[in-house]
Formats: structure tokens, C-alpha cells, sequence
């Protein structure tokens, strides 16, 4: 590479800029999952190993150690997330100064299968997306990203994390966001909706009762309020989506049936993970409402 790389960055190949990217992208990734990404030829993971390596000894990206066996990943095996020196490097080599807003901080030991969950279904979005041309994915929050990159003065950027009221104390912390664009005929002319989408990566780490108890009534005030415009200042679509995904169905029907009744739950979409894929995320009735069947996530009218 050129001289423009920082000390002990000299021997950077193309396809760990690839690595870098992912890891800015979807935050905490493993092996399995880079290797998927970067280095789909590599069938036996030497290749993406030994490049790992070389960005850990160089303190490009970070490294945790995992303690225990992370869905897809087998045997128990590290997980790798951004470095302050890795996204300094992406934004010059880019041009793209917002990079530098990347968080840095080490997951949480304990959270680590949950950001591996929240980015499997980032990637299965991010496929499904690039597999068709008419739904537009216009950003994706996770939730420690900056969600006005473009604001200049730090005072004055924020998070997902709302604040909705301090006494009695009400927040609302999406895992993550996201905006679609969809086309859609009327009468003579195409109008483009604008709709937000909040994620919710459930991992049964809690009763079925109490997720939507502490779920419930922030996802509600966030709505009442239409603090999701805040968040995308170009939505055009009152109202947003709560997607929560769940391990499988057994959690998924657990969930709906102790979301019944409970303010807001018609903001609710649940789908098992087993079948949430590129290839369903979209168009498939795997979203299952509170009470009702199953819904695509796109109405398949809106692009006919």
C-alpha cells in the first residue's frame, strides 16, 4: 500500500480493508461470519485465520476471546469488533470521515451472542436487499452508532437510546433501526413511503411475560410521540414496526401470546429465526402480528 498508512499498517491487503468494513458495519462478527463475507473460497478457514491475526497484532480491530459456544460458530471461537486505529485507517483509506464515529467499546462478554444474532439479521437484510431493486435499505442503526453522524458539534448527537420520561423513569432501547423505500403505484403515478423499523433481537434470556412488560410501553410513547422521525428525519410513514426476532418458535409464540393486550402491541412483528433468511426477510409471511397470521414484510401489492 502507500506511504499514506500509519505505522505498522504497511502490509494491508485489499480484502482486509473487506474485513474492516464488515467489522465498522455490523459491529461484533465472528470467524464464521467474516469468512462468509470476505472469504468465500476459503473452505477451510486458514486463509481468513492468518488475516485476523494480522489485523489483531496490529491493533486495527479488537478481539474478544469468547467462553462459550456463539450461534454459527463451533467450536468456541473469538469474536472481533472495531479498533480506534482500524477505523482511523477505513475513514482515510474511504474518504468517509463519519467512520470515525464507529464505537470502539469491547461487547460486553455476556452480550456478545446477542450482537452476533443482531448482525446475522443485519446480513440477511443486507442480502436480501442487494438480491432486488426496488425496496431501498436507506440506513441501519445498531444501538451504540451515532444517529446524526452529520451533526457537527458532539453535544449535539445522540443515540437510539430515548429517554421518555423521568419520573416514573420510561426509556425506550432499540437493538437496532433501520429505514425502508418502497415504490408504490397509485392511481397515474408512483409515490415513495418511507417506513422505520426497529429491531429487537430476543434471546430467552428473560420470561415471555416480562420482555413485554419492559418492552411494551417504550416502543408505545416512542410511537405517541413520533420520536422514530427523529431518528429519520425523512420518514413519511406515521407509523413504524417493532421486528423481533426470536430463536425459535416456540419463544416467537410465547412472545405473542404475552404480548396480547399490552399498550402499543399492535406496533409488534415476530419471526423464529430458523426462518428468517435472505431470501424470506422481505417478501415472505414469516411476521407473525400479536394476534392475526403471518405478514410479508413488504406488501407484495405495493410493487406489482
Amino acid at each position: 500500500m502507500g506511504s499514506s498508512l500509519p505505522h505498522g499498517a504497511r502490509m494491508i491487503t485489499e480484502r482486509d480493508f473487506c474485513i474492516l468494513s464488515k467489522i465498522v458495519k455490523y459491529y461484533v462478527l465472528s470467524r464464521p461470519q467474516l469468512q462468509r463475507l470476505c472469504f468465500p473460497s476459503d473452505q477451510t478457514g486458514r486463509v481468513t485465520r492468518r488475516r485476523l491475526q494480522t489485523l489483531v497484532s496490529q491493533g486495527l480491530i479488537g478481539r474478544h476471546r469468547a467462553q462459550v459456544v456463539y450461534p454459527n460458530s463451533s467450536p468456541a471461537g473469538s469474536v472481533y469488533y472495531p479498533s480506534p486505529k482500524g477505523i482511523e485507517l477505513l475513514a482515510e483509506h474511504t474518504g468517509d470521515d463519519r467512520i470515525l464515529l464507529t464505537p470502539t467499546q469491547s461487547p460486553i462478554p455476556h452480550h456478545v451472542a446477542h450482537w452476533l444474532s443482531v448482525g446475522e439479521t443485519h446480513i440477511s437484510l443486507d442480502l436480501a436487499i442487494a438480491a432486488q431493486e426496488r425496496v431501498v435499505l436507506n440506513d441501519f442503526i445498531n444501538e451504540w452508532d451515532t444517529v446524526n453522524k452529520e451533526e457537527t458539534e458532539p453535544q449535539k448527537r445522540f443515540h437510539l437510546y430515548t429517554l421518555l420520561s423521568e419520573s416514573p423513569k420510561l426509556i425506550c432501547a432499540p437493538d437496532a433501526a433501520f429505514m425502508l423505500t418502497v415504490p408504490v403505484k397509485t392511481e397515474g403515478s408512483t409515490a415513495r413511503f418511507s417506513k422505520v423499523f426497529y429491531l429487537e433481537e430476543d434471546r430467552a434470556t428473560s420470561g415471555a411475560l416480562q420482555v413485554a412488560a419492559r418492552k411494551c410501553k417504550g416502543y408505545a410513547a416512542l410511537a405517541e410521540n413520533r420520536f422514530h422521525a427523529k431518528h429519520f428525519p425523512k420518514t413519511n410513514v406515521r407509523a413504524f414496526t417493532v421486528l423481533c426476532v426470536t430463536p425459535n418458535e416456540r419463544r416467537r409464540e410465547a412472545l405473542r401470546k404475552a404480548f396480547v393486550g399490552k399498550v402499543g402491541h399492535e406496533l409488534w412483528r415476530f419471526a423464529a429465526g430458523d426462518e428468517l433468511m435472505p431470501e424470506t426477510i422481505l417478501h415472505e409471511p414469516i411476521w407473525h402480528p400479536v394476534v392475526g397470521d403471518a405478514r410479508p414484510l413488504i406488501n407484495p401489492k405495493a410493487l406489482s
